[in-house]
């Protein structure tokens, strides 16, 4: 991961660009129940994770576009409809996974979207635009964070996956650190408050450590008959907070986000997405993975 200075002109690659790729995966009813690691916590860690982005990335997308009005900027506008593009992707395709999860058994999930996520988040937007925009810069930043791990150390992530979830993860990621800039840019324009950022930054790491992994996780390892096996968190919980835990390994990434000259492309990782936008392009990617392109 390399690191710009702050007297740096911060912008992406020249070659930079935002592509929708409307993709269908191979996740079915037969797909492995355990499909990380054949692990049940490590499993329902994603889990839990992927299914929130269904009502998060169209609160990503609400959130963005409710200020499409007030930029000029050409390049940022078209910018804003390809983040729209792929976050609507991106939550379609979750969705399809939470469907499987749902037949699967594992019902809080879909509950806890419909009837307290999806309506705050929906709130929010109606009567807090600007905390909303800050909190999805924020969000925004952990899924770039985490889109980094997953491709810079594929070894420990992206590979440890079913061959039914890889091209899922890879896609996902790619198209995160494609987009990563696009809220913070709009943010920026229409109100840069550097103390509601932070802000929505405490926010969103408390909703992380304190909310996703006890509160969502639970009642899955509860369906697998593990959530009271000591074993299962402590080698879960090293897996998010060891030393080369999930959450832990990013630290220097995340801990950017505090300066008040950040700005998202001060992490230049678009090399690390390179080899997935060639693969793609030239059709390698999609007949490798066994992912349908959708007309």
């Amino acid at each position: 991961m390399d690191m710009i200075s702050s007297t740096q002109k911060v912008a992406p690659p020249e070659e930079h660009s935002i592509e929708p790729r409307p993709v269908r995966f191979n996740i079915t009813d037969a797909s492995p129940r355990h499909w990380f690691d054949n692990d049940p916590f490590r499993t329902q860690f994603f889990n839990a994770l992927f299914t929130t982005f269904p009502p998060g990335e169209n609160f990503f997308v609400r959130s963005v576009v409710h200020y499409r009005d007030r930029i000029t900027d050409p390049v940022l506008l078209k910018q804003i409809n390809a983040f729209a593009g792929q976050e609507g992707t991106h939550a379609s395709s979750h969705q399809d996974h939470l469907d499987i999860l749902s037949r699967q058994g594992y019902t809080s999930l879909e509950r806890e979207n419909r009837y307290i996520i999806d309506p705050f988040l929906k709130l929010a937007n109606r009567i807090a635009p600007k905390l909303s925009l800050a909190l999805t810069v924020a969000l925004e930043h952990f899924t770039a964070m985490l889109a980094h791990q997953a491709i810079a150390r594929s070894d420990l992530f992206r590979d440890q996956a079913h061959e039914d979830f890889k091209p899922l993860m890879e896609w996902h990621a790619a198209e995160e650190i494609e987009h990563k800039a696009v809220a913070f840019d709009v943010y920026q324009q229409v109100d840069g408050s550097y103390r509601r950022r932070i802000g929505a930054m405490i926010g969103a790491t408390i909703f992380m450590v304190v909310l996703l992994v006890p509160m969502r996780m639970s009642p899955l390892l509860y369906r697998d008959g593990v959530l009271f096996n000591w074993r299962t968190w402590r080698d879960g919980l090293s897996f998010l907070y060891g030393k080369q835990g999930i959450f832990r390994m990013p630290w220097n990434h995340y801990k950017q986000f505090y300066r008040r000259d950040f700005h998202p492309w001060d992490v230049q990782d678009f090399d690390l997405i390179r080899p997935f936008r060639d693969e793609y392009q030239s059709g390698l990617w999609l007949e490798a993975s066994r992912v349908k392109r959708v007309a």
